[in-house]
């Protein structure tokens, strides 16, 4: 019965991963970024020379950015981002193809393995068990968090840092790519963000099968305090292999503000997106030549907007690191 029991949780962590990888927006991004692409795309045609080599590092479905516009102007791009199917469908939207002078380059900015994933998920599905009641039962009679399931919310947080102690020595490989210049803008709030989002696809999963999940708001905090802590040193990764693959310099964007629409309450992105609130910190003695502010409307579904700030750094400013 163990085993079995064990083989039915493995199979649910996989289908939760799997859930997670093939997950899609629900909201109209091409259309309701539409300002803010053209925003950002008129930034980086401003700080990049005609006919220059451009990188796009977690690049996407290119929503955020005039894929079009940018191959007019430089003279060769390089699309870099994990899937090679979002690229696939950002030449699709923009009536590309793969060239010599438009090509894809897969990269993987985390170096957390799918195994890595998948143990994590298995964990974290351990504490949900214990945690999980019927609808209609008072959590405080079972106790608290630590009392309900403590030796398996240790168990999940040794899990998160043996991850990361194996992923110390990860090196970003970007390939042989040199550019002129590279584009960075929203990604480093994603570099360590899937553990916090696969969070809420198994807390779903558990939820869509009739149980509620007691503590589930002190679960997450204690996954995020575990997280966090890793994020600088991932975008310092990160960093060094923007601008080691940038000849001339670096358009660098991150967050700096939530915004909660429509009431338009604003606050700070630590809480949130904590690897956009260190890319500011990252490059704050930095030079910038020029920036701009503008906002990103992220999810209008879920009524969110980030304020934006995007800098052009000089490439050898990294050696400041």
């Amino acid at each position: 019965m163990k085993d079995d029991t064990h083989t039915a949780k493995a199979g649910r962590a996989q289908l939760i991963y799997d859930q997670f990888c093939q997950r899609a927006s629900k909201d109209d991004e091409f259309n309701d970024w539409k300002a803010y692409r053209a925003e950002l795309t008129r930034f980086i045609v401003s700080c990049t020379p005609a006919g220059g080599s451009l990188l796009i590092l977690g690049a996407g479905k290119c929503n955020d950015l005039d894929l079009r516009k940018l191959a007019d102007h430089c003279g060769s791009i390089i699309l870099s981002d994990y899937r090679p199917e979002t690229a696939a469908e950002a030449f699709r939207r923009y009536g590309l193809s793969p060239s010599e002078k438009l090509t894809f380059s897969a990269a993987d900015y985390a170096g957390i393995t799918d195994e890595d994933y998948l143990a994590y998920t298995e964990q974290l599905l351990r504490v949900m068990q214990k945690l999980a009641m019927a609808p209609g039962d008072d959590p405080e009679d079972a106790g608290s968090l630590e009392e309900i399931a403590g030796p398996e919310l240790a168990a999940l947080q040794e899990t998160l840092e043996e991850i990361y102690r194996s992923n110390e020595s990860y090196a970003i490989d970007l390939g042989d790519v040199i550019c002129d210049n590279a584009v960075v803008a929203g990604v480093h709030s994603q570099l360590n963000n899937a553990f916090r989002g696969l969070f809420q696809y198994a807390l779903k999963d558990t939820e869509d099968r009739g149980m509620e999940v007691r503590f589930a708001q002190e679960l997450n905090a204690a996954v995020f305090q575990t997280t966090r802590k890793h994020s600088a040193d991932m975008g310092k990764r990160f960093n060094e292999a923007v601008f080691a693959a940038a000849r001339e310099g670096v358009i660098y964007g991150y967050e700096e503000h939530i915004i909660y629409t429509p009431k338009g309450a604003s606050g700070p992105v630590i809480g949130t997106v904590d690897g956009a609130r260190q890319a500011g910190e990252a490059i704050a003695e930095l030079p910038v030549k020029k920036e701009i502010s503008c906002m990103w409307p992220l999810s209008k579904r879920r009524s969110v907007k980030f304020a934006m700030r995007i800098c052009y750094l000089p490439a050898g400013s990294a050696d400041r690191w």
